[in-house]
């Protein structure tokens, strides 16, 4: 596809080219049957920027070029031997230091310069060098063109191409040819009556096609040939600018035999009808030659040019005259073009000589030399000399049709007679008839008032039925689109079957998804009379040009695209409506539509003009706030970026159902297509939308907007605080998600939507800019852990960054955010590592400094790596020092040969050489012990692999610690240390949470010392049985603990209070007379009730101060309805924070002794407290899912009375089990699937009891008589869990 590029940086079109193209594209106007409404909107357009079919016509031109540039480039190089640019022929022959290089062919050259123009910004990949000479032809090379593409002229052909250029130089009709230097003839001489006549128009076809015929030779190895060597890839290479010229010359000579051979036979024709029958020329574009891509982007070269064509027209007063327009012809009605030349000398028709070089726009410029002026303005059209423009209301004939064409037509046979008139005559003619009328000029509405009295099929003039010469016919269009106008253009293209065909679900928007505004009329068109019937074909296609007009010209300046989504206040529609708007545009015209947002959204990238940009000089700057296209201001930016975004939000299938909204995006986050989640036509509808070319490019330009506005932001933000100005601009990203926030019900909106509707928009919403998001990254992401900050990948990433903040407004869950993509191509190992030590700018990132893109599995994966590493990194460390010590001891030449010096030198190096960390536990001592052992450690000692002893009455106990003895210990020392009757936690009688004492007695040390042990549990990948509040996790990671939902897991009881006086009715009472609340935080502390005024103090009293500060106020405010929000915050922050801030501070410097505070933030509350608790929840048959059997079989006898016992088990005794086999009796994180849980058999015997191993979750169990034994042997083993042996 052609990228415009040039737009975005600024570069100028040549004039020249668009002075050829206004001279002869055919000008789009508001057809006739056309409501008042439209037409109040109808404007004039004097630009030929803004003429769709120029601006397509242009865009395929200079795509041509631009990969002719980059087929000499890679076939050629340039004369710079140092070249650096990849795809550059020099460049190529610099990497391969002499070694010989495959050069590129023709057609293997141009298929590489198809791909590199086709990209975004294709002219970076240009080189700047000045460009090599082509070879000349070796004499080797094969002669004149006698084969195309390897395959020989038929003789056939080649007779019949010398029989057409032997009739061409042997008729003495047929015009004289122009040569190359693309001159018209516009005096067309007489045609002689050929004798022969050809219709055969698939050989018309192939001379045309001989014309492009050069010798091209086969590699039959070459793999690129093969592949491209078709008919469709051809045609790329056939209709370049180099072959333009021979292309429009071969056609000229074979429309000027036809036109010849017809002329002939219809003069012979017309001998035996009356001479009063007036003839009229027509000038019609043929249907193929205005024939488009399925993404309305490339245009037949043809499309660009008329086919002057003669064709007749009989007008009568008898309604039963036929239109003799030959049938077979399928003809495109376009603007007739103005001529001085001499009319037909029989027929009376105005004609014009067609163009030579059909193809030719530098020929086409110096034809319209003379027309313009000025080259850069294309206003002044009042001189124009012999090309000139009929009007577009000209007689729009529907060449199929055999029915008559309606009375009211008559009018112009008064003005076109028989005999030609000269210029001279038709002048005078028009001035009297002018002298008529109260005005001297047809004005616009003049030609409207005509058009709706004669049904508007398009006459020229009311009274002459030409143009006037000082009158100039522009192209029309829509100033904007109300939702009204939207509706109107969308059916009338529906209904005439002219929309665009697309793979887009629903294809056509039915009556049950049409909404209308509620105050405004439903549009339809005028009803014409029956009688003009047979233009309804032409009128489709009139409709269809101007609507495709319109929808351009309105949508890609930012100006009309902000007024038709705009209220009057300027404020923007809701976003319903929007959505709406872009539903039915999308499905009549999705290509044109993704392409004209694409070029409104380059205004994005320009500065606005309060931003001062440091690299400008005083006139540059003054020159870029002058410049015609003006920059956006910030507000104006993200109500561009939001309408657009609509768009692509109005893109994929349309579903009702969060589920499959859900479904969808979890399956695309996987990188997949199909998963079975959803129907397979859904799945491919999704993917047929989020791979289409147009709208992924619409989608990165959005994105890489989002950077591009945030450096303006920063930009202007400095300079605020440079001059000391307090106002900054809002992140355009925050301001878009405002801009989304869906009304409440109760809030009328534009459209009439039903509630389910609006329920449902308000979930489709963030689901699909997540999905638009993450699409951009999976299709731009390199495979590498660092990724940009700017471009299209960091504008999504910015997006996701702002949706994830905004989750819990926006209804998305963590897990909607979840890219297992980036997991499963991510090395487990090394990713962590390099992220622990990356550090981040602002030009690149990690992506782990965005964890909510993993899952918890994922990022608990990373977190044990790092943990890991720097586990063996202590033990390497230790062990190598160890060696050391050894060698030095053991060497002579230190004379450390002396028992009593070793062994002092190894007790002052222990520290430095102990590889584990030992800790020695007695049972009846084992909180006093653990502190003992772990006061004052290095960090270097409690980072190396941990060995705990447990000892019973001063003797070791047997069993060798592999994580069994761990677990143990941690449940036992943690145990003792949350006892609420230490005095140091307290625990919620409804949760059994365990939470800080306010005020507590006990020192500070001990809470840092029970966070220590917390974090070696973790550092050792061990859960521990407690369980805190989210609000403590929540603290851990720095987040704020401000809403009642932070406390709703810890203080229900508290949370449903609070929640009562917010959501309190002053209507049924106040809140001071109903509640009875005063002002204040109150908690129990040794054994009473203790309150603080939290207006007057924010300092909790803590042991030993004196009784006097723990009075309570007796003057505190009462809770009203005006303050009652902020004391629902303070008492939150009271609760959470000032009562306990120094035992958490403790507690908090203690966790962070074994872990690094930046590996815990790939988690949040949720995660965090899973690895610091385990999962708690135990499903039995997951359970037996995932047992092993040693000595056993499922289907065994015993193994079914054991699971029978166990599911009879209260969920107290599950835990018990757990806990006997694993030493622990929560799950570990990730649940039951990471759980090793075995069985084996253990011998026979009613006598022996079950035991575990519970370093590697093994139950023996042996097989008893009956299940009374084994549940009875089960109780008596689950009673007596503490103690290890050897088994």
């Amino acid at each position: 596809m052609t990228r415009d590029t040039q737009g975005l940086h600024g570069h100028n079109r040549d004039d020249d080219t668009f002075a050829a193209l206004w001279a002869t594209v055919p000008f789009p106007r508001i057809p006739v049957d056309a409501p008042k409404e439209l037409r109040a909107l109808t404007i004039d357009v004097d630009d030929p920027k803004r003429v769709y079919t120029i601006h397509r016509a242009t865009r395929r031109h200079n795509f041509h070029i631009l990969v002719e540039r980059y087929i000499h480039q890679v076939r050629y190089g340039c004369q710079n031997p140092s070249c650096s640019t990849p795809t550059c022929l020099s460049c190529r022959k610099r990497v391969a230091a002499g070694a010989p290089i495959r050069r590129y062919n023709a057609t293997s050259a141009r298929a590489l310069a198809v791909y590199l123009s086709s990209q975004d910004n294709p002219e970076r990949g240009l080189c700047n060098n000045p460009v090599a000479k082509k070879p000349a032809p070796s004499a080797n090379s094969p002669g004149p063109p006698g084969k195309q593409f390897g395959r020989d002229i038929s003789p056939s052909d080649k007779l019949y191409q010398r029989e057409i250029l032997e009739r061409l130089r042997n008729n003495e009709g047929s015009e004289k040819d122009t040569g190359t230097e693309g001159k018209i003839d516009t005096e067309p001489s007489k045609r002689s009556a050929s004798p022969h006549k050809s219709n055969d128009s698939f050989q018309i076809d192939r001379s045309i096609l001989d014309a492009l015929d050069k010798p091209v030779t086969i590699d039959h190895k070459s793999f690129v040939q093969n592949i491209f060597n078709t008919v469709a890839f051809k045609m790329v290479e056939w209709l370049t600018p180099k072959n333009l010229e021979s292309v429009a010359g071969k056609y000229a000579e074979i429309e000027q035999a036809k036109n010849s051979v017809q002329s002939a036979s219809k003069r012979r024709d017309e001998s035996d009808q009356s001479s009063e029958r007036d003839k009229v020329g027509s000038g019609f574009v043929n249907d193929d030659q205005v024939t488009r891509s399925q993404n309305g982007h490339a245009v037949s070269p043809n499309s660009q040019f008329v086919d002057y064509t003669s064709q007749k027209l009989a007008i009568s007063n008898e309604p039963e005259q036929q239109d003799v327009t030959p049938p077979n012809i399928n003809h495109q009605p376009i603007p007739i073009r103005r001529s001085s030349s001499k009319s037909h000398p029989k027929s009376g028709i105005v004609r014009t000589s067609a163009p030579k070089e059909i193809v030719s726009i530098s020929a086409a410029a110096k034809i319209s030399e003379k027309k313009f002026h000025k080259s850069s303005t294309f206003q002044d059209r009042k001189s124009s000399p012999p090309v000139q423009r009929a009007s577009q209301n000209g007689i729009l004939i529907e060449p199929h049709s055999s029915k008559p064409c309606p009375e009211s037509a008559k009018l112009i046979t008064s003005t076109v007679s028989s005999s030609p008139k000269s210029n001279s005559d038709l002048s005078k003619e028009r001035n009297v008839n002018e002298q008529k009328k109260p005005a001297s000029k047809i004005t616009s509405k003049e030609s409207i008032e005509y058009q709706d009295n004669f049904g508007g099929l398009g006459f020229a003039n009311k009274n002459t039925g030409l143009a006037s010469t000082d009158t100039e016919i522009l192209p029309q269009s829509l100033s904007h689109l109300p939702i009204e106008i939207i509706n109107l253009i969308c059916d009338i293209l529906q209904t005439d079957g002219m929309a665009e065909k697309h793979s887009l679900h629903p294809q056509v928007v039915g009556e049950d998804l049409k909404r209308h505004p509620v105050d405004k009329k439903v549009l339809t068109r005028k009803h014409l009379n029956k009688r003009l019937s047979t233009c309804s074909s032409s009128l489709k296609i009139q409709w269809r040009l101007f609507i495709e007009q319109a929808i351009f010209d309105v949508i890609h300046k930012p100006e009309s695209l902000l007024r038709s989504f705009s209220n009057e206040d300027r404020t923007l529609l809701d976003s319903q409506t929007m959505w709406y708007a872009m539903l039915r545009m999308t499905r009549v015209a999705p290509s044109l539509m993704f392409h004209a947002l694409w070029i409104a959204a380059g205004s994005l990238f320009l500065p606005p003009d309060e931003v001062i940009i440091q690299s400008e000089s005083l006139e540059d700057t003054a020159l870029r706030k002058s410049r015609a296209v003006k920059a956006l201001s910030f507000d104006d930016a993200a109500r561009l970026f939001s309408i657009s975004l609509h768009a692509l939000i109005a893109a994929p299938p349309l579903v009702f159902g969060a589920r499959h909204l859900a479904n969808m995006s979890r399956i695309r986050s996987k990188g997949l297509i199909l998963d079975g989640l959803e129907q397979t036509w859904l799945c491919l509808k999704y993917e047929d939308i989020f791979s289409d070319e147009l709208a992924l490019r619409l989608a990165r330009r959005l994105f890489a907007a989002i950077a591009a506005r945030r450096i303006f932001t920063t930009s202007l933000d400095i300079q605020n605080e440079v001059h000391r100005k307090e106002e900054n601009e809002a992140d355009i990203v925050q301001t878009v998600l405002d801009i989304f926030r869906i009304a409440d019900l109760e809030t009328p909106l534009a459209l009439d939507f039903k509630d389910y509707e609006r329920r449902h928009h308000e979930k489709r919403v963030p689901y699909l800019i997540l999905d638009w998001a993450r699409t951009v990254i999976l299709q731009d992401w390199e495979g590498n852990a660092e990724i940009p900050t700017d471009g299209a990948f960091g504008g999504a990433i910015a997006m996701i960054a702002a949706l994830y903040k905004n989750r819990k407004t926006l209804h998305l869950g963590d897990i909607h955010f979840q890219t297992e993509f980036f997991s499963d191509r991510l090395d487990p190992v090394e990713v962590p590592l390099e992220w622990f030590r990356f550090e981040s700018n602002r030009r690149t990132a990690h992506l782990l400094d965005y964890p909510y893109l993993f899952t918890p599995a994922s990022l608990i994966t990373y977190f044990r790596a790092i943990n890991y590493a720097n586990m063996t990194d202590a033990y390497e460390t230790a062990k190598s020092k160890k060696a050391l010590m050894d060698m030095a001891t053991a060497s002579t030449h230190y004379n450390l040969t002396s028992t009593s010096v070793k062994t002092t030198l190894q007790e002052h190096l222990q520290i430095a050489n102990s590889e584990f960390l030992v800790l020695k536990i007695r049972r009846t001592r084992i909180l006093r012990d653990a502190f003992d052992s772990i006061f004052r450690r290095e960090k270097r000692e409690l980072r190396r692999p941990l060995k705990v002893r447990l000892v019973e009455e001063g003797v070791d106990e047997e069993g060798q610690d592999n994580g069994g003895v761990q677990q143990e210990f941690f449940r036992l020392a943690i145990a003792h240390a949350l006892n609420p009757d230490s005095g140091a936690f307290t625990q919620d009688s409804v949760t059994k949470m365990s939470w800080f004492q306010p005020g507590s007695p006990e020192p500070l040390w001990k809470f840092e010392l029970i966070g220590m042990i917390v974090s070696l549990a973790i550092y050792n990948g061990l859960a521990l049985p407690v369980t805190f509040p989210k609000a403590l996790y929540r603290k851990l990671l720095d987040e704020e603990v401000s809403e009642l939902h932070h406390i709703a897991d810890g203080w229900p009881v508290l949370e449903r209070s609070l929640q009562q006086i917010l959501e309190w009715d002053e209507s049924d009472g106040s809140v001071e007379d109903i509640f009875s609340y005063t002002y204040e935080f109150s908690a129990d502390q040794f054994g009473e009730r203790i309150s603080r005024d939290m207006t007057k103090s924010a300092h909790w009293p803590q042991f030993p101060e004196e009784a006097t500060h723990l009075s309570n106020p007796a003057d505190a405010p009462p809770v009203t309805n005006e303050n009652r929000n902020s004391f629902v915050s303070d008492y939150i922050r009271w609760l959470t924070d000032i009562s306990v801030r120094p035992q958490f501070q403790a507690f908090k410097t203690g966790f962070f002794s074994c872990i690094d505070r930046r590996s815990v933030k790939l988690f949040d509350a949720p995660i965090l407290q899973s690895i610091v608790e385990g999962v708690q929840e135990i499903d039995m048959h997951e359970m037996i899912g995932i047992t092993e059997y040693d000595g056993w079989d499922a289907q065994h006898r015993s193994i079914k009375d054991f699971w029978s016992i166990v599911e009879e088990y209260s969920n107290e005794q599950k835990k018990k089990l757990l806990e006997f086999v694993t030493a622990s009796d929560r799950l570990p994180v990730g649940g039951m699937k990471n759980l090793v849980f075995n069985i084996y058999k253990n011998g026979v015997g009613d006598e022996r009891l079950p035991s575990s191993s519970t370093c590697y979750g093994i139950l023996q169990l042996p097989e008893y008589s009956s299940r009374d034994v084994m549940k009875q042997k089960l109780a008596i083993a689950l009673e007596n869990t503490e103690g290890f042996a050897f088994s």
